[in-house]
């Protein structure tokens, strides 16, 4: 009795070698990123891979590649994975990589040091200024990704500095004087591109610039932001209010604080406008904010993955972001 050893993503395998008149290991480098081919082969296989459809099991992958097929997706030291920002983009993130034969494998901050030993490749989340990721990943050879501001190697991120930008623009256009911009520990020195986005709108109005500085807390934003900006608002000694908008980091931080200014009577947006950034389904409906493409985020995520898999130039991508006007502003 014959004995049947391949399985059909095999037999595609073998047909992409067919047609490519290449070996099969060929196919195997060129389908995984790894180097060894000209740009002109690679990019002749994975041509003719598109053409066949070709979609590599991603469990069949990890067995036959262990650690080199999983990718780990890293969170920053104070970011929480049920934050739906990151819940939404993990869920991107997994679909992208799969696409891919890839395999996501999530890593909380604490377990960054098992990072080496059980993936071939990272994506970076939350990266902070004195974040130690980054060199541990590069010290121990493994390609990674950050989804954050550009720097050292490669990275991927909207266009904060201009969203928050025009949404400033936006509020001023709209006769607002006090703009106050909300935003986590602002006081600690490190990269804040929306924070920038704010600072040079209200710069070039002649405008006073006003900080709503919240703490770190591991309880959801929303709740964190409406706690401060009540304490604010009870302890304010003038009748008239400090500000008259309220330019928000994420959709999270805005929704906490129109739920404070509502709580002390304050009416939105007549009295105060509030914005926020992300557009996050559900949670930004009626809320003026600023939309990032997360599905494409994560997309060039994983192609720039497989740019540093391949040994390829470091880039930064910046992709565009819009406004998107509702019932808060």
């Amino acid at each position: 009795m014959k004995q049947h050893t391949s399985s059909a993503p095999a037999a595609t395998i073998r047909e992409i070698a067919r047609r490519a008149e290449v070996s099969i290991a060929s196919v195997s480098r060129a389908l995984n990123g790894k180097p060894g081919l000209s740009d002109a082969l690679r990019e002749r296989i994975l041509t003719i891979s598109r053409e066949l459809a070709y979609q590599p099991s991603a469990a069949a992958r990890q067995l036959i590649s262990g650690k080199a097929a999983v990718v780990g997706i890293s969170l920053g030291r104070q970011d929480i994975e049920l934050r739906p920002y990151y819940i939404l983009l993990y869920q991107h993130l997994t679909v992208a990589l799969h696409q891919q034969g890839m395999v996501p494998v999530f890593f909380h901050h604490d377990q960054t040091h098992e990072l080496p030993e059980r993936a071939g490749a990272a994506i970076l989340l939350g990266e902070t200024a004195e974040d130690a990721r980054p060199g541990l990943l590069k010290a121990a050879g493994v390609p990674f990704v950050r989804i954050g501001n550009a720097g050292d190697g490669f990275s991927v991120a909207p266009d904060d500095v201009s969203g928050i930008y025009q949404m400033t623009q936006h509020l001023i256009e709209q006769g607002r004087t006090r703009i106050a911009f909300v935003g986590g520990e602002l006081d600690v020195p490190r990269p804040l591109s929306r924070l920038s986005g704010y600072q040079r709108a209200v710069t070039e109005a002649g405008l006073s610039e006003q900080l709503i500085s919240l703490p770190h807390r591991l309880t959801s934003d929303s709740l964190t932001s409406c706690r401060q900006l009540n304490r604010l608002l009870k302890e304010r000694t003038d009748a008239l209010l400090p500000f008259d908008a309220l330019v928000c980091a994420t959709d999270e931080l805005a929704l906490g604080c129109v739920a404070a200014l509502e709580d002390s009577g304050i009416r939105v947006p007549s009295e105060v406008a509030v914005t926020g950034f992300d557009d996050l389904p559900t949670l930004a409906t009626g809320l003026t904010t600023v939309r990032q493409d997360i599905a494409a985020i994560a997309a060039m995520s994983v192609e720039l993955l497989g740019d540093a898999l391949a040994g390829k130039a470091p880039r930064h991508v910046s992709l565009p972001v819009a406004l998107v006007l509702r019932e808060t502003a």
